[in-house]
């Protein structure tokens, strides 16, 4: 059992008594044998210029205090390495020539410099328990980062507490407080709206939805969203929107039905130019514009918000009744005569997909307007509810999209030798993108787009070609589900036409 209340701590100078350690494993540099290389690679590669910065304008945290070792006569930090280079740093600037003037114009914020120029440490008896130590501290997870609502959460204490944000900026100069702050707000209002649906005002007390709140900073960081809604915060902290509370309820209500029935989750909004996100912005555009509070935007002008990715952002029933046992049989709990061992608790049930993952499909802005359209219908589509319509609306998607491929590279599938006579169509399309494939390559797609083109997999995937395609192909695949495994089987496709 480790116990470090035994180690000495004793006081080092900075810059004379103790030095970095060479063997850091945080270190892009292996053994790395001069310690102004050691602290450069922890300016570049671990943000210990962060770490000034915090130093400086919050003061330097002593409630983890750096741990040496004492190697050949001289104490080296085994524990604490960003924190010593920071220090250092702040010392003198001139040991990290790229960031001397940044770290120096930090350093000028101390009141006393010189109060950092000796350290507290603890002293390790050894390296077996040093490393014990930082292995605990490491590789241990004793410490659980937050989560985007508890931030969020920690942030909406403080200003109920009555603090302004102006006081919190302060208080937290190296936290993006405007941002927690901005979200607890957002969090609040959703919370706010009366649901006339039970079922999704009690979402909102579930772990499902507080899961989900990256979700929803993917659409409240979007600048359409913004736009729409009118939602800031000013100087003060307080949020303010230009749709009256009646509108901004169906707003709400659209979004949190679609988080709680699945179809707006981060992959289907992993961008401003995802089909859902898309189709997610005419359905809000809409509400609006039917409650005559604003005119939508141009719904065929290509959409123009910040990526919403890059943040970093937030009842189950009682059990059954106890079976009673057959006449003669085995009390609750104990198996059957003859029967194996105790059954361990029966594992929840595997949950299945309702949507298909149109994440990585990305109309390009010249593609009709009619396609990206069907792509946010398709996206939204309950698959377990609605296989055969999403069966069908699959093979639109598709001879849509190889179509709108095809004019893209200003080539007339019908003049291409594809049915002359009568109007293009799935069968034409794939003829053509086979031949095209064939042609221009890549060589993978032939196979993918055989197998869709025979219109029978289940025959297909018996051939011998399947089996080739299996094992060599990277790109085809099989699933027993017929309508998830047809969006599968035509994944490569869809992608391939999406970029022309």
């Amino acid at each position: 059992m480790l116990d470090t209340s035994k180690w000495p701590e004793i006081e080092l100078d900075v810059l004379k008594e103790v030095q970095l350690d060479p063997k850091n494993v945080r270190l892009e540099v292996a053994d790395a044998k001069v310690e102004a290389d050691i602290i450069e690679d922890l300016f570049v590669n671990e943000d210990a210029l962060g770490l000034v910065e915090g130093i400086c304008k919050v003061g330097y945290l002593t409630h983890e205090t750096p741990v040496v070792l004492k190697r050949r006569g001289k104490y080296v930090m085994v524990e604490g390495n960003r924190r010593l280079a920071a220090l250092k740093a702040i010392q003198n600037p001139m040991l990290v020539p790229d960031y001397q003037a940044r770290v120096a114009s930090l350093a000028a914020l101390l009141p006393d410099r010189s109060a950092l120029a000796k350290v507290r440490v603890m002293v390790a008896p050894n390296q077996t328990e040093a490393d014990q130590l930082i292995a605990a501290i490491h590789t241990g997870n004793l410490r659980r980062a937050w989560s985007p609502s508890r931030q969020a959460a920690f942030f909406q204490a403080q200003i109920d507490a009555g603090r302004k944000l102006p006081e919190l900026l302060t208080r937290y100069p190296t936290i993006d407080v405007r941002k927690f702050v901005f979200r607890a707000h957002i969090i609040n209002l959703f919370k706010s709206v009366h649901y006339d649906e039970a079922e999704l005002q009690d979402f909102l007390a579930t772990k499902k939805w507080a899961r989900g709140l990256s979700t929803l900073a993917r659409i409240y960081e979007s600048k359409e969203f913004l736009d729409l809604t009118g939602l800031a915060m000013d100087s003060n902290g307080n949020v303010t929107k230009t749709l009256s509370d009646a509108v901004f309820k169906d707003v709400a209500t659209a979004i949190v039905r679609g988080m709680h029935e699945e179809n707006i989750n981060t992959r289907s909004l992993n961008s401003v130019s995802s089909p859902r996100y898309t189709q997610l912005m005419k359905e809000l555009r809409q509400i609006v514009a039917d409650a005559g509070e604003a005119a939508p935007s141009d719904p065929t002008t290509a959409t123009t918000g910040t990526s919403p990715g890059g943040g970093g952002n937030p009842p189950s029933g009682g059990p059954g009744s106890t079976p009673t046992p057959p006449t003669g049989g085995p009390g609750p709990g104990k198996p059957p005569s003859g029967a194996p061992g105790p059954i361990g608790p029966k594992p929840p049930a595997k949950k299945k997909l309702r949507n298909l993952d149109l994440g990585q499909i990305k109309a390009p802005a010249s593609y009709p307007e009619g396609l990206k359209l069907l792509l946010g219908e398709l996206s939204e589509v309950d698959v377990q509810k609605f296989p055969n319509a999403t069966f069908l609306m699959i093979r639109a998607v598709l001879e849509k999209s190889i179509k709108a491929y095809a004019e893209a590279k200003s080539i007339d599938i019908k003049g291409s030798g594809n049915n002359q006579n009568g109007r293009v169509q799935l069968s034409h399309a794939l003829n053509w993108l086979l031949d095209y494939a064939k042609a221009n390559g890549p060589k993978y797609l032939i196979q993918v787009i055989e197998g869709v083109r025979t219109g029978k997999l289940v025959t297909y995937t018996n051939s011998g070609d399947s089996l080739n395609a299996i094992n060599h192909n990277h790109h085809f695949l099989v699933d027993p589900d017929q309508a998830f495994s047809m969006w599968a089987s035509i994944d490569s496709i869809m992608r391939y036409v999406m970029k022309p």
